[in-house]
């Protein structure tokens, strides 16, 4: 197995260790899960659907990844995003 070594942004780091962390991951399984999952995507088959635990575990790992603004007001951005598209 080969090493690599990054250069990341000192709250960058912090953050990643505190997710992997969060997830039951060292930060180098998550690391190589990443970059696995992005370099050998796995196409889908034919008649294969995704389960309601596989969805339901894609949304939790993605639970805490987008930060907000403390003053942010999500259904207003639906809802100016919803008149924005559809000119409601």
């Amino acid at each position: 197995m080969s090493q690599l070594t990054l250069t990341l942004d000192d709250d960058l780091l912090r953050d990643a260790q505190t997710y992997a962390q969060q997830h039951g991951q060292n930060l180098n399984a998550l690391v190589a899960e990443l970059l696995r999952a992005t370099v050998r995507p796995v196409p889908p088959t034919a008649g294969s659907a995704m389960s309601s635990e596989q969805r339901l575990a894609i949304i939790r790992k993605l639970a805490g990844s987008v930060r907000l603004p403390a003053d942010s007001d999500y259904r207003k951005e639906v809802e100016e995003g919803l008149r924005e598209k559809y000119g409601l």
